[in-house]
């Protein structure tokens, strides 16, 4: 891809991070943006329909980022995929910080932790022998759900503990949980 085209699409991606330090997502105008980053309008809908379109870009490319480090795993266990996301949430912070707050898509954390959906339910019918297919469903959604409220605690006080600190909870609680399953 062209260079200048790459660093337009980096110029809005950065200006919209930091109007998400100022306002909600869905009050940012594509005018604002597009002021802020000293960039013609014009040229913003060159690449993105509006403000959400450029977003879900965004989002895109970070969980297909993801996605290449999950295929990597070995092991399909929900604590081996819930360290590389809470790793590469802290390499990335001032990205994630931004998109997961509360200006950013609430759901953008739950469509993270579903990239690994399937393979942890494979998983789970392997080892969790006493576990329905719906006590399989509701784990996942439990397990996720805690897990969201987790990270968002984590990052809202600024990742006051080393991720691996926080994997080793979300393990202990999982393990605790899925034990009785078996």
């Amino acid at each position: 891809m062209d260079k200048r085209i790459l660093n337009t699409k980096k110029k809005l991606t950065n200006t919209l991070l930091l109007l998400l330090d100022e306002k909600k997502i869905n009050d940012i105008t594509v005018l604002e943006l597009c002021k802020r980053a000293n960039i013609n309008r014009t040229t913003f809908y060159k690449y993105y329909k509006d403000i959400d379109d450029l977003v879900y870009k965004i989002e895109n490319n970070l969980l297909s980022e993801l996605e290449k480090y999950i295929v990597d795993i070995k092991r399909n266990y929900l604590i081996s995929y819930t360290s590389k996301i809470i790793e590469t949430i802290y390499e990335h912070k001032e990205l994630y910080t931004r998109l997961l707050s509360d200006n950013g898509d609430h759901t953008f954390l739950r469509k993270i932790l579903n990239l690994v959906y399937n393979q942890s339910i494979d998983e789970w019918k392997k080892l969790l022998k006493k576990a329905s297919e719906n006590d399989l469903i509701n784990i996942y959604s439990f397990i996720v759900d805690g897990t969201i409220g987790l990270i968002e605690e984590w990052i809202r006080n600024n990742y006051n503990e080393e991720p691996s600190n926080i994997s080793i909870f979300v393990n202990k609680i999982c393990m605790s949980g899925l034990s009785s399953f078996i």
